[in-house]
């Protein structure tokens, strides 16, 4: 039997879901929780195998819970139920550890099979969300080779996207000051850009961050 626990601020996804659920003889809803924090609280004295997590909810968020149950320890198989199909958003998923991701719009029988697969220590990514990611992925792979960038630049840019200092940069990748200004400089130059304002918009539109 596998007790699945639902987190979604809406009362109605809850209980669609948790119909859905009992209809299967092999699951069993243990509970549920309209926000982040009333979550935690309750996943403390309840056991559940698999979390049906929706990410954008009030006062915490999915990815704040998350983070939350990693910190703490929490053995629970985490299922996403998103709304939004975004490689970004996926990228952080897998950063995460998450073991699924699921769209809204899934029927039943994938449903199913996500919470099986998941319970079983397998990943289940959905395959909407998988044909977004390898997409986003294949048009990094083009945008890099086009501007001829290096693993080092690609990893450099990735850092000053994400608001690394040249200190920070360095530290990082174990190299000097001087090599991380020097490949900011080529960069730039590769690019064609005026400055790192450009640069950054580069990296959020060919998806390095």
């Amino acid at each position: 039997m596998i007790r699945v626990f639902i987190v979604d601020d809406h009362q109605v996804v809850i209980d669609g879901l948790s119909s859905i659920l009992s209809e299967d003889d092999n699951i069993q809803f243990c509970g549920s929780a309209q926000n982040g924090k009333e979550a935690l609280h309750q996943l403390q004295s309840v056991s559940p195998d698999v979390l049906l997590l929706d990410i954008n909810m009030p006062e915490m968020d999915g990815i704040a819970v998350i983070k939350a149950l990693r910190k703490r320890g929490d053995e629970i198989r985490i299922l996403v139920l998103t709304m939004h199909n975004n490689p970004q958003f996926t990228k952080q998923l897998i950063q995460l550890d998450v073991e699924g991701c699921v769209l809204k719009n899934a029927g039943k029988k994938e449903l199913i099979q996500a919470i099986s697969d998941v319970n079983d220590g397998e990943r289940y990514y959905g395959k909407d969300v998988t044909e977004t990611l390898f997409a986003d992925v294949k048009k990094t792979e083009k945008a890099v080779e086009k501007v001829q960038l290096t693993k080092r630049e690609v990893q450099i840019i990735r850092l000053i996207a994400s608001e690394y200092t040249t200190n920070e940069i360095a530290t990082d990748l174990a190299i000097s000051t001087h090599t991380v200004d020097t490949h900011r400089k080529n960069i730039v130059s590769k690019l064609a850009v005026k400055n790192t304002a450009g640069l950054v918009k580069f990296a959020m539109e060919n998806g390095l961050v």
